[in-house]
């Protein structure tokens, strides 16, 4: 079973990856449409939330099991997404001021296609999506696995190499940084509550946050 496990932890980081490195090397684009959007959050949830959960029940035996390894519980729910929220202001405020004080400017041309493709909806939707996909795999599976193993600290900086990497497709340095410091503050989150409703409440209102700016504007 852990074999299995491995092999389709293996097949989901080359997924991710190889769709990144294509994108930066590639020079065709693809128009982002909100159906376009939705489909390929559906997408992603499916391979890296689903694909996540799998992985961790072929490497703990039973669903029960799996999903208490990876934070899915409700004791504590309530501190972790108020720990989530507070934690989420403060990196946006914190990062929105080294920005302001820096004067950093770099286009984003991803973010901004993403931006004029709006609506109500997709403003909704994607944040949830994108939020629960992403810290299924990345700090329900691959934080809380390495954690057992190498520490926290150790844990949570390998998972943020991995996590900022799977950004690539952006290609903005900002992007880059900001997304690793983020998965920081993720992985400490997950760590200290033990809970991965704390890291799915931040990216989702960091995510949400930041579409939010497009949409008013």
């Amino acid at each position: 079973m852990r074999l299995a496990a491995y092999i389709l932890l293996a097949f989901i980081l080359l997924l991710i990856y190889g769709s990144a490195v294509i994108a930066v090397f590639s020079s065709s684009t693809i128009p982002v449409t909100p159906t376009i959007l939705i489909i390929s959050m559906l997408f992603n949830l499916a391979i890296m939330g689903g694909g996540a959960i799998l992985v961790a029940y072929f490497l703990h035996g039973s669903w029960s099991k799996a999903l208490d390894a990876m934070g899915f519980k409700r004791d504590g729910m309530i501190k972790a997404i108020l720990y989530g929220i507070v934690a989420s202001l403060l990196f946006i405020f914190a990062s929105s001021a080294v920005i302001e004080i820096t004067g950093y400017k770099e286009r984003n041309p991803l973010a901004e296609e993403i931006g004029s493709s709006l609506n109500t909806y997709i403003l909704i939707f994607l944040p949830i999506l994108s939020a629960l996909s992403e810290e299924t795999l990345f700090r329900g599976l691959i934080q809380m696995h390495l954690e057992r193993k190498t520490g926290w600290i150790a844990a949570a900086i390998i998972t943020s190499l991995m996590f900022s990497l799977a950004h690539l497709e952006y290609k903005a340095v900002i992007e880059l940084i900001a997304t690793f410091t983020f998965s920081l503050v993720l992985g400490y989150l997950v760590h200290a509550t033990k809970n991965i409703a704390s890291p799915l409440t931040a990216h989702f209102l960091y995510n949400f946050i930041a579409l939010l700016s497009f949409y008013l504007s």
